[in-house]
């Protein structure tokens, strides 16, 4: 048997999204505008993979967008849990399914749309999950992160700083949890690789690049 994958703080930054999904259906903003610049011309009829999907509000909300079928995979148990319940109160859950995993390693079906929301900077590496992920994308995949150039390039490297400080001083509640930016040409680049072109390419202030790829036939 595998071991539980390191909790971190996941499950209790999971229980304050969930609050908020409760509120108004989605946590974040960002997720909102991924949606929207995804639109529900590729949502309508097909399955959806959210990877860190926390509180599962991303897939969720993919379900009442269109989509048939969502599953969702994060690191921390108490985040599985928030978000099967939030499948429950939403009357979905026989649509959709949550389970504990690391999404770097963890085996996973083929999707329509494949979800990166808010996850590359919470991997020291990118390349594992770049790697395992992309195969499961049949037609869209899509993501946000910090920005890695310009402005938000500059503050998002020293916020990151900041941030890296806190949870060091924190170790006994972080459990040597980072956060990091990377390289986006370099994730575009391995993006374009595995076969998808760049079909929309965002950002949310200066906190946030959304981006969505398409597989080329």
């Amino acid at each position: 048997m595998e071991p539980e994958p390191e909790r971190c703080c996941f499950d209790e930054w999971a229980t304050g999204n969930a609050r908020r999904a409760r509120r108004k259906e989605i946590a974040a903003g960002v997720t909102r505008d991924l949606l929207e610049a995804l639109g529900p011309a590729r949502l309508e009829g097909r399955t959806v993979l959210d990877l860190g999907c926390g509180t599962g509000d991303l897939a969720l909300a993919a379900l009442a967008r269109g989509a048939t079928r969502a599953t969702g995979v994060d690191l921390g148990p108490g985040a599985i849990e928030e978000a099967r319940a939030l499948s429950r109160e939403r009357l979905v859950s026989d649509r959709s399914t949550f389970s504990v995993g690391d999404a770097a390693t963890v085996h996973l079906d083929p999707h329509d749309v494949v979800f990166l929301n808010r996850v590359l900077c919470c991997y020291p590496h990118v390349d594992a999950l770049l790697t395992n992920s992309l195969p499961a994308a049949n037609h869209v995949y899509a993501f946000t992160a910090p920005p890695s150039t310009g402005l938000g390039g500059i503050l998002a490297r020293a916020e990151t700083r900041l941030a890296n400080i806190w949870y060091r001083a924190r170790a006994k509640k972080f459990h040597g949890f980072r956060v990091h930016v990377h390289d986006l040409e370099m994730v575009d680049s391995r993006i374009r690789e595995a076969g998808f072109r760049p079909i929309f390419k965002g950002r949310r202030r200066l906190a946030w690049r959304l981006a969505i790829y398409e597989r080329t036939p």
